[in-house]
């Protein structure tokens, strides 16, 4: 039978991991195993398609992170001392402020295009 005009019902997408900028440690776990977010650290966590585990990102360093390709919903931790998380949108507004605090909450990746940990 044929699948429509062309053959062009449905396209793949590849697979890409997400990625900071500037450069963070991350590590690679599965989403019943918690990874310990270490003090001074806002961790997050987002699904990785490419290895199917989530990547959990270590922002010790203050900066501003560009993310590319965060999708769907993770985790985040503020384990900082003292000092809030901001998450910003497209247009450069500020999604969330995250308060220091030590246990990880669910998150929704899809709007956010940057953080700064300080």
């Amino acid at each position: 039978a044929p699948r429509g005009a062309g053959g062009m019902t449905s396209r793949a997408v590849a697979a890409v991991s997400p990625t900071v900028s500037p450069w963070a440690d991350y590590v690679h776990t599965t989403s019943g195993s918690p990874v310990t977010c270490a003090s001074g650290n806002l961790c997050t966590g987002v699904w990785d398609p490419v290895v199917g585990k989530y990547k959990v990102f270590f922002l010790y360093r203050c900066h501003q992170y560009a993310l590319s390709h965060w999708n769907g919903v993770g985790q985040v931790v503020n384990n900082q001392v003292g000092a809030a998380a901001f998450f910003y949108g497209q247009n450069g507004q500020v999604l969330d402020v995250v308060l220091p605090e030590p246990t990880p909450f669910t998150y929704d990746w899809t709007p956010v295009w940057s953080i700064r940990n300080c």
